[in-house]
């Protein structure tokens, strides 16, 4: 502290007091914004993993929904076989397709969309098989595909396209009502009605789910989704009624 002599006072005058923060409190600033950037970064990550795992479980159901919804549409239109271009409802068919032959489910839909540069109508033959994916990445199920030919002329051969549905598909059931029970087949060649009363699809979809503990992956069945659609079209029956004797003798 220093003094001088101003109109014959003196007056003390204390030393300026250096600018800036000590090292109590910068250290204090620091731990504040750490503890606040982890806080951020926790929020950050937290919100990455939501929108991963919601991403990849719309990725997932996408597949899902329009499986769904083609099914639902090809029995929709299920017609009543007879004639040229419907026939049977065989749920043990013989399903020719691109490169191989498989069993499946075969049925004739008026789901085929009319176009100018095909000259085929609006009815088609549509199957559901089960097959090994040729790219397969994980061993999760197998792929669900949906064969289609729509020249249903007996004259002419053309071959079937093949449409993939879904993958990671464990099974696929179908199940025909027939007015009191549910049956696990149907062959309308066979029945004294043509067609069931509805007709009911269960898929088994496969996850792909890490054990804990194991760094592997196991596959467990998910719920299975299914599908009930009624049959609205008129199938006469297929009992022949005989004619009875008529009159005496001429």
């Amino acid at each position: 502290m220093s003094r001088f002599r101003s109109s014959g006072k003196f007056q003390e005058v204390s030393p300026k007091r250096p600018s800036g923060f000590t090292l109590i409190e910068l250290l204090l600033a620091m731990v504040i914004f750490a503890v606040v950037l982890a806080a951020i970064n926790t929020v950050f990550f937290g919100t990455m993993r939501l929108w991963q795992k919601t991403a990849d479980s719309a990725q997932r159901a996408l597949p899902e929904q329009q499986t769904l919804a083609t099914l639902r549409r090809d029995l929709d239109g299920i017609v009543v076989p007879g004639g040229t271009f419907a026939g049977a409802l065989n749920s043990s068919a013989t399903i020719e397709g691109i490169n191989q032959q498989d069993v499946g489910t075969e049925i004739f839909t008026t789901s085929g969309g009319t176009r100018t540069a095909q000259p085929w109508g609006d009815i088609q033959r549509v199957a559901y098989v089960l097959r090994d994916s040729t790219n397969r990445t994980s061993a999760t199920g197998r792929d669900l595909v949906r064969v289609v030919k729509r020249n249903l002329l007996p004259a002419l051969d053309s071959d079937a396209e093949e449409q993939w549905m879904m993958s990671d598909v464990e099974r696929i059931d179908f199940s025909f009502y027939d007015g009191a029970n549910w049956r696990t087949s149907w062959n309308s060649t066979n029945e004294v009605t043509p067609l069931p009363k509805a007709i009911r699809v269960e898929i088994t979809v496969a996850r792909a789910t890490p054990e804990p503990g194991r760094a592997r992956a196991s596959n467990i069945s998910a719920a299975p989704l299914q599908l009930v659609v009624p049959v609205l079209v008129a199938a006469s029956t297929n009992t022949t009624a005989s004619a009875g004797s008529t009159g005496g003798a001429p």
